[in-house]
């Protein structure tokens, strides 16, 4: 599919195709091998680059050279078996060849617990980020030497695999796992693996940190990721296609923002279903050519492989941060129902007095999205706080009739923003639906709605409206737009108007 922009009142995101990666299928003598794995005791097994040798028994005394020694399905460690990787420089591509196995890298002794990467005080009150070395003396460092190509880890097509403590850099793709089976459930422990410099950046879409599957080609079921710092992946930094996956404490960092190529363009991207998503956190470098998708739940409908329409609903999302990013926390495609984002915080850089609305914006819906809820969520300096678009991507029967429907925001702050509502005109012109905005307080708001598509079905509920109109910041509008008769009295019940300048027919 051709790349398209969509526009956010003077912001330009071009967006991608992803790129799809199809695993292995499990075999029957696989599925044996798993089941025997709970009534096997464990054996350990070592590897060490600096003192290992393949030909070694992979004894703590005799270890192994390299890891894929360890997980080869020929002549590996028997399905239970936990390795301990030394910290260390690896250049390989682990291919997981066994199910039931565990990788666990380590510092010092077998068993101890490297540093915590994600944990790094990395950017305090959202400054320009310094990230910890890789340092290979720490935990174990795969390195590709080439980001353009290679899988540093590939867990495709195995389950209940336990990969903890490992650094990678310089590969197309850090971690990868998936299934061609929508049924086949993995469920992998995935802890403290950490990527960075990732992607070909002359390539149009290249380069994925951590993979659980791949827009309807892959799918990877019943996963845990936590503790995760990934850096200037180009493509996708954290991506979920599957149902029932877990993930905490995920960092995102693009600071390549150059060209599009090289800019991150998914942070989190969630397909699937009963997906979890906790306390991470995004940034995205201010000015970057590409503005950056957040926190972003879509469906297939723009890359299905001759198959069937597979939705994204009842997704969960919370306690989650993101910084200066396009589209912060966004819904897209008419197959993404029943998603919820709890607690969530957008941050821009807005300074509330230029003509310039700076970076960062937060809720994002479009696309036929319905159903969905934002809950408390804050938008602090945002350029554009609350966005209601369309595209030309989910035009699959049944084309969508409205750009967004039946969403609700309810109880969000916004502080300091460009403007508060937007209704884009990014191509096709549909209706933007019947959503409600209730319980809410916008603070300090430049412009108050802009409407560039028809908003006439929109509801606000007990919510304060607070412009800037005998305050120190510039005075702004109440509405405007091609459509901005479409914002009348009778939609609003219960609300507040503070410091605007409100129409006179109001």
């Amino acid at each position: 599919m051709d790349n398209r922009q969509i526009r956010f009142f003077g912001v330009i995101a071009t967006i991608f195709v992803a790129a799809s990666l199809i695993g292995p299928q499990q075999t029957s003598a696989d599925s044996e091998r798993l089941s025997q794995v709970s009534a096997t005791k464990a054996e350990s097994f070592y590897v060490s680059a600096s003192t290992g040798d393949d030909s070694n028994p992979g004894t703590l005394a005799q270890p192994w050279r390299t890891i894929n020694r360890a997980v080869n399905r020929s002549s590996g460690v028997p399905a239970g078996s936990v390795v301990y990787v030394a910290a260390g420089s690896y250049s390989e591509r682990v291919v997981v060849q066994r199910d039931g196995i565990s990788l666990i890298g380590y510092k010092s002794t077998p068993g101890d617990q490297p540093p915590i990467l994600a944990d790094a005080p990395i950017n305090p009150d959202n400054g320009d980020p310094v990230f910890p070395e890789f340092d290979p003396e720490d935990m174990p460092l795969l390195d590709g030497g080439d980001r353009a190509s290679g899988i540093a880890i590939s867990l495709q097509g195995r389950q209940k695999v336990t990969v903890r403590n490992f650094n990678i850099r310089n590969y197309a793709y850090g971690l990868i796992a998936g299934n061609d089976d929508r049924a086949f459930v993995e469920g992998h422990n995935i802890n403290n693996v950490n990527v960075s410099t990732i992607g070909d950046t002359t390539a149009d879409y290249s380069g994925i940190g951590i993979g659980l599957g791949s827009l309807s080609t892959s799918f990877s079921n019943g996963n845990r990721v936590r503790n995760a710092l990934i850096i200037n992946c180009c493509a996708e930094g954290f991506k979920i296609n599957g149902d029932d996956n877990r993930a905490r404490n995920i960092h995102v960092y693009s600071t390549e923002g150059e060209t599009e190529e090289a800019s991150t363009d998914y942070y989190v991207l969630v397909s699937g279903s009963r997906n979890r998503v906790r306390q991470s956190y995004i940034w995205r470098q201010p000015g970057s050519a590409h503005a950056g998708h957040g926190f972003t739940v879509k469906d297939n409908a723009d890359q299905r492989v001759g198959g069937p329409l597979i939705g994204a609903t009842d997704n969960v999302f919370k306690d989650d941060v993101a910084v200066y990013m396009g589209e912060s926390f966004c819904v897209r495609h008419r197959g993404v129902r029943n998603n919820k984002f709890i607690n969530c915080t957008a941050y821009g850089n807005y300074d509330g007095q230029s003509e310039s609305c700076g970076d960062g914006n937060g809720i994002v819906l479009r696309d036929g999205a319905s159903s969905n809820q934002f809950i408390g969520t804050r938008m602090i300096n945002t350029c554009v706080a609350i966005a209601i678009g369309d595209s030309v991507e989910d035009e699959h029967d049944p084309t969508p009739e409205v750009s967004a429907s039946n969403n609700r925001i309810i109880g969000a702050k916004v502080e300091n923003s460009y403007i508060g509502m937007f209704y884009s005109d990014y191509d096709p012109i549909r209706e933007t639906g019947n959503n409600v905005i209730s319980d809410s307080t916008f603070k300090l708001t430049r412009f108050m709605f802009i409407a560039l598509r028809p908003a006439q079905d929109m509801r606000y509920v007990n919510t304060t409206f607070g412009g800037t109109e005998g305050t120190d910041h510039p005075s702004g509008w109440f509405r405007n737009g091609d459509f901005e008769a479409d914002i009348v009295r009778g939609q609003f019940t219960g609300c507040k108007f503070d410091h605007i300048d409100l129409p006179p027919d109001w």
